[in-house]
């Protein structure tokens, strides 16, 4: 389920990246074309570099831990910090715990009023 979880993150954070370098593409080919010091395609190659970047943090299909380049930060490391404090905070008794309490208490109520 995590994984599941996770790749619909990863599915998001992509989308959205590519909803906001879209506009930035023509806006970069504008300026490339305006421009008249010969650095016409500048512009275009940051906004592709950034593309590289970004779709190495996002890392949508797991090509990091395949290549064994599984280091620095991605939203993979992310998604683990944010799992080891949910983790840490059950196994305290903290929120997550209670929470979890919560909703077993939720889903006992439920099922007695229908009968299940």
């Amino acid at each position: 389920m995590r994984r599941v979880v996770l790749f619909q993150v990863k599915l998001m954070a992509d989308g959205l990246r590519d909803v906001v370098m879209s506009p930035l593409s023509l806006a970069a080919g504008l300026f490339g074309l305006l421009s008249r010091d010969g650095s016409a395609e500048i512009y275009l190659d940051r906004l592709m570099r950034f593309g590289r970047d970004t779709d190495h943090w996002i890392n949508l299909f797991d090509h990091r831990s395949a290549q064994g380049t599984d280091r620095g930060p991605s939203l993979d490391s992310i998604a683990d910090e944010i799992e080891d404090a949910i983790r840490r905070d059950y196994q305290d008794g903290g929120l997550s715990a209670k929470s979890a309490r919560t909703l077993a208490e939720a889903a006992a109520r439920l099922r007695e009023k229908t009968g299940r």
